[in-house]
């Protein structure tokens, strides 16, 4: 069954890699991205994207996680192989993205070329989530190898703990001067969504309880409230991101992991997820600013050109690349077959 890929998850991952791709595509920030002011209808659509699509990503980690948990005897190849999944990339491909931002005309945020050393330590652009799903795939492969989560008991005791965490970074209990190392502080923030994915995954055949249920659906329609709040009362969006959204969230994943939608198109972005997310960076400032040259500048145009180049590039870059073993192991993760027998 782990080998099995379910639809309905797949499908979800491939719309959670498109919103990812679409708000870097936006910017996070009016200063980022396509450098869109406030207020605008992507501005508004960003609010949203923002709230799901981190949280999402990891959900359906844990999810597929769920499939093979790790025991004692499979701990140490179960580590070697995040390594190489996560970490490899990150060295190689964060590389890659620095000194093209550093050589590249026009691009944001540029380094300083003596600080490169500091992505390989420290959270860098996006690729911050790759040392922090690394250290969540360790915190869960010792709960799981103790049994700590074998029960729904024992989940919910380990997802209470993980909220707790994620509210001392909300809160800044950790005080700002200390070294994001790994980006330990993004595991953190992150850990309690892989967890809720491995409990809609590891409980499923139990079903889920109808009350539980049409409390989600309460609480995922009082996050949408927020969201308006937040985009009609601007000043409240430090307490609404960092106190409310964080729970609000949870259950709005819970519902999503449920649902039986299947959609072909996602299913087949989906199964490139990692690709598009590793590459796609290199190309949304390279299509705008191409675009910028041959004097197009209006923003949809600018956005579906980017959000379509910075999709199907990846896809190509992933066929490609696959056609070497050792491409496949720096830029995409891939174990070597010797570490895998």
């Amino acid at each position: 069954m782990g080998k099995e890929k379910n639809l309905y998850i797949e499908t979800l991952r491939g719309l959670a890699i498109l919103l990812v791709v679409i708000g870097h595509v936006i910017g996070s920030t009016p200063d980022g991205g396509m450098k869109i002011a406030y207020p605008s209808p992507f501005r508004y659509l960003y609010l949203f994207i923002d709230f799901i699509q981190m949280p999402l990503f990891t959900a359906i980690a844990g999810f597929v996680y769920a499939y093979r948990p790790v025991g004692s005897d499979y701990l140490k190849k179960f580590t070697v192989k995040k390594v190489y999944r996560l970490l490899i990339p990150m060295i190689t491909v964060g590389t890659l993205y620095f000194l093209m931002q550093y050589f590249t005309p026009g691009t944001n945020k540029k380094g300083v070329l003596s600080d490169i050393w500091q992505i390989y330590v420290l959270p860098y652009t996006i690729y911050w989530y790759l040392p922090s799903l690394f250290l969540i795939f360790m915190v869960i492969a010792l709960i799981d190898v103790n049994n700590f989560a074998k029960t729904v008991k024992g989940a919910l005791i380990c997802l209470l703990v993980s909220i707790v965490l994620m509210y001392v970074e909300e809160t800044k209990l950790i005080p700002d001067g200390v070294p994001n190392v790994l980006s330990f502080k993004g595991a953190l923030l992150q850990l309690p969504y892989f967890i809720i994915g491995v409990m809609a995954c590891r409980f499923r055949s139990d079903g889920i309880p109808k009350s539980i249920n049409a409390v989600a659906w309460i609480l995922a329609v009082v996050a949408i409230v927020a969201i308006q709040v937040e985009w009609f009362k601007p000043e409240t969006h430090d307490a609404i991101r960092n106190l409310i959204c964080p729970l609000l969230v949870m259950p709005v994943l819970l519902l999503l992991l449920q649902s039986k939608w299947q959609n072909k198109f996602f299913v087949y972005i989906g199964s490139f997820a990692y690709s598009i997310y590793l590459f796609h960076v290199f190309f949304t400032g390279g299509v705008r600013i191409l675009l910028a040259r041959v004097g197009i500048t209006a923003q949809l145009p600018v956005f579906c050109g980017a959000l379509i180049i910075a999709t199907i590039l990846p896809i190509l870059a992933e066929i490609l690349i696959s056609k070497s073993k050792i491409l496949s192991v720096l830029l995409l993760g891939k174990t070597p077959k010797v570490t895998q027998k």
